[in-house]
């Protein structure tokens, strides 16, 4: 058996992170992060990310947008540093206002206090054209500057060798079962590995965990089409309108996402492709007819009930942490929320409570009932 002080079960945007920040906080940490298939295999995998602060209706700033943003970039740039590939493509996020209400609402998160400066500007509709010619006529757009394009699948095979570099093992083993005899053990079949503390980053599957069936995680579905297109797209933005659609490299974009909240089968299908093809054709219908789908792509997406991510130790169980439920801001909350996890395991520091497994109800009833039979 192999023994080290933390397993990361997971090696998508959470369990990299998270490995990440514990071995810079503490380098002779030994960690293992362990992955059944193969880096960024589920959601995490998508073929572009967007990085957008800007949510909902009202373009109401995320959590913690400045620290996320802040500890995104320095990844990035030291991603960036040490790879071959384009990572990122710092063009902004536009979202189009589709009618007048989302025209008044747009502007109203103008005069919102919270926003940096120069973060986010209101575009007229000629500055809109002038900026995506192809875009459908809107009522005006809102820009944020700090948005951006992420390679996702190139950012995570730079992270997993920063780690390997770093010290970090990594073990692709299939299928796997942990238990706590003795620390924490992670088995696959044909090794065994042990460790005080496990962390389990498997998105919504962190529930078909037994010890962790009661997190309050959703799963949605969500596909992705890439195009090719014969005119270079590489320089507009990313635009933001009941989905995205966005730049992968000069001459592809991908367009997404569906949100599918009941499916049957985790694969990209038809039905999928066709409401993405519609999706690019009424947001430009004048590139939509020069573009080729030249490929699908689906992924199960974790989320929570108030859209933010979930993190912290077991109510019972010591030594035993999860990370989950990034939804679509993965790429946002990636980071920050791996540093305070890290602080949390090495340093017994509390998790804000915007993130903590015990802002919802039944995780607190768990925990009290589990004090209870500890302490009685």
């Amino acid at each position: 058996m192999k023994t080290f002080d933390v397993i990361i079960a997971g090696g998508g945007l959470a369990g990299l992170a998270t490995a990440a920040q514990l071995v810079e906080k503490n380098k002779n940490l030994k960690v293992l992060v362990y992955e059944a298939r193969q880096i960024g295999d589920g959601a995490s995998g998508v073929p572009a990310g967007m990085v957008n602060p800007a949510t909902g209706q009202r373009a109401h700033m995320v959590w913690n947008a400045e620290a996320c943003f802040r500890m995104l970039d320095k990844r990035l740039d030291q991603l960036s540093s040490g790879s071959s590939t384009i990572l990122k493509l710092q063009n902004g996020v536009m979202r189009p206002a589709v009618d007048e209400y989302l025209a008044e609402n747009f502007r109203a998160s103008l005069e919102n206090k919270r926003w940096p400066k120069g973060w986010i500007e209101w575009l007229e509709p000629d500055a809109v054209r002038n900026k995506v010619p192809n875009l459908k006529n809107s009522f005006g757009a809102l820009f944020i500057k700090k948005g951006k394009t992420v390679r996702t699948p190139e950012y995570l095979e730079a992270y997993a060798n920063y780690l390997k570099e770093a010290g970090v093992s990594f073990i692709f083993g299939g299928p796997y079962s942990i238990d706590n005899k003795n620390g924490w053990t992670l088995n696959n079949g044909t090794n065994s590995f042990s460790a005080p503390a496990l962390v389990i980053t498997t998105g919504y599957k962190a529930r078909e965990n037994k010890y962790w069936s009661e997190l309050p995680l959703n799963a949605v579905k969500g596909q992705l089409a890439l195009y090719h297109c014969p005119e270079k797209v590489s320089h507009i933005p990313a635009i933001s309108a009941y989905g995205y659609i966005t730049p992968v490299d000069d001459h592809r974009l991908a367009v997404g996402s569906t949100y599918e909240h009941h499916f049957f089968d985790e694969n990209p299908d038809a039905q999928g492709a066709g409401l993405l093809d519609q999706k690019f054709n009424e947001l430009l219908p004048g590139l939509y007819p020069k573009c080729n789908r030249i490929g699908q792509w689906s992924g199960i997406r974790a989320t929570t009930p108030d859209r933010l991510p979930i993190a912290g130790e077991h109510y019972d169980m010591k030594g035993l942490y999860v990370y989950a439920g990034l939804g679509s801001k993965g790429l946002l909350y990636s980071e920050f929320v791996a540093s305070l996890l890290a602080m949390h395991i090495t340093e017994k520091k509390d998790l804000p409570f915007e993130i903590s497994l015990y802002r919802f109800a039944r995780m607190q009833e768990l925990r009290e009932h589990a004090d209870e039979q500890n302490n009685p």
